[in-house]
């Protein structure tokens, strides 16, 4: 039997829990990109903290964010589902979760491009850069509350900072009193 072309899934009109297993074997084969992230839907920003909030966010590994239309945002984390196997196949078919069973692979962005999304972030930089070009009142407003400056972050010297202390340890040690003598304090 030959596999269906994409103008024939597309007009299917069954639901994604009607299709077969072989359907959706067939459907995913050779991709898996459903099982290496998860996508959690967030509140749009609105205030300055909100903002900057997800400015941290950006800053750390495997965390971005992208922005549908008309103003819905997701958290996307890159992370591979431990029961991927290494053929690209679900170890716990059958026992999978509703969410995986409820996803119909006949609208995977592999077929259908994700074409609701208006800008994705995957840096902070990126975000910042984004509210500036495209939303320059919230971004003035939140530089003025982050009061940003353009100094580059403090240095921090362990071996310095201990010196410092002890040399002014030393230093209170050894300062005379008023008769005169010195004072351990």
């Amino acid at each position: 039997m030959a596999k269906p072309t994409d103008e024939v899934l597309q007009d299917d009109a069954r639901d994604a829990l009607e299709l077969s297993a072989d359907e959706n074997a067939d459907l995913c084969t050779g991709c898996t990109r459903c099982c290496e992230a998860v996508s959690i839907e967030v509140d749009a920003p609105r205030s300055n903290w909100e903002y900057d909030q997800w400015i941290w966010v950006l800053h750390h590994k495997n965390l971005e964010i992208y922005v549908e239309k008309p103003e819905r945002w997701y958290l996307h984390i890159a992370a591979k589902c431990e029961q991927l196997n290494d053929e690209g196949r679900c170890d716990i078919y059958g026992r999978h979760p509703v969410l995986c069973r409820e996803y119909d692979p006949r609208n995977c962005e592999r077929r259908a491009p994700l074409s609701d999304i208006v800008a994705w972030f995957k840096n902070a930089a990126e975000l910042e850069t984004w509210m500036a070009r495209t939303r320059p009142a919230h971004y003035k407003r939140m530089m003025a509350w982050r009061k940003d400056t353009v100094q580059g972050p403090p240095k921090a010297d362990a071996r310095r900072d201990r010196a410092q202390s002890l040399a002014s340890a030393l230093v209170a040690i050894s300062e005379p009193t008023s008769r005169g003598k010195r004072s351990l304090r």
